[in-house]
């Protein structure tokens, strides 16, 4: 394993290190956003025990692979997200929610979502301002926090995780390899015209040209 591998399981180590929850056995999480740091996040909350997993994902191939880790993922287009969420949780709301969207439609059903005192913790970098709904902050006393990338601390316990085998299928995350004359076109230009249909792209370090002529 190395840094680029751990890379958004050590961002989403560190979210989970935020949230300040010890024991996350007991607790349910919503995660908003199925990409890389959101699906990343359901294999480090597997790893330290969590509940409950459910996450909000409007794109159906991401939707589909998340749904193969979580025990359940709603399309936020579609479905009232919040009232959705309270049903899994027996109406009381889920204990923690992780942004990893940074939308503000995603926002306001997280919150929705989220029950009284709980933790709302934000991953996702934002374009444009978060606005909190005063309402819900008010009325539901939950405590906001900011996750920002991760610390030494974090990519030790991340590999030691990944080491001890906490992180099987982890390699599911990589949905395309590409050579290093192939980065631009294949990976930079995929990632933005097709970004819906990848979680991660790995590039070799060899020229495939290179390679060729050995």
């Amino acid at each position: 394993m190395n840094s680029a591998d751990a890379s958004p399981l050590a961002v989403a180590w560190h979210a989970a290190n935020i949230s300040e929850i010890a024991d996350f056995s007991n607790r349910s999480v919503l995660i908003l956003g199925g990409g890389p740091v959101g699906i990343a996040l359901i294999f480090v909350l597997r790893a330290r025990h969590a509940k409950q997993i459910l996450v909000s994902e409007p794109t159906a191939l991401r939707a589909e692979q998340n749904a193969k880790l979580a025990e359940a993922v709603f399309n936020p287009t579609e479905d009232k997200v919040g009232e959705k969420y309270r049903e899994l949780t027996t109406r009381k709301g889920v204990d923690i929610v992780f942004d990893c969207a940074g939308i503000q439609p995603g926002l306001q059903d997280g919150m929705e979502a989220l029950r009284h005192k709980g933790i709302y913790v934000n991953v996702a970098g934002w374009e444009k301002p978060m606005s909190v709904p005063a309402g819900q902050f008010m009325t539901k006393e939950f405590t906001i926090k900011a996750s920002m990338a991760y610390n030494d601390k974090d990519f030790k316990e991340t590999v030691d995780a990944f080491i001890q085998g906490k992180f099987k299928g982890v390699e599911k995350m990589v949905t395309s390899r590409i050579h290093l004359e192939d980065a631009v076109n294949k990976g930079f230009e995929e990632l933005i015209i097709n970004k819906d249909n990848h979680m991660r792209i790995l590039v070799t370090p060899k020229l495939e040209r290179l390679n060729r002529t050995a």
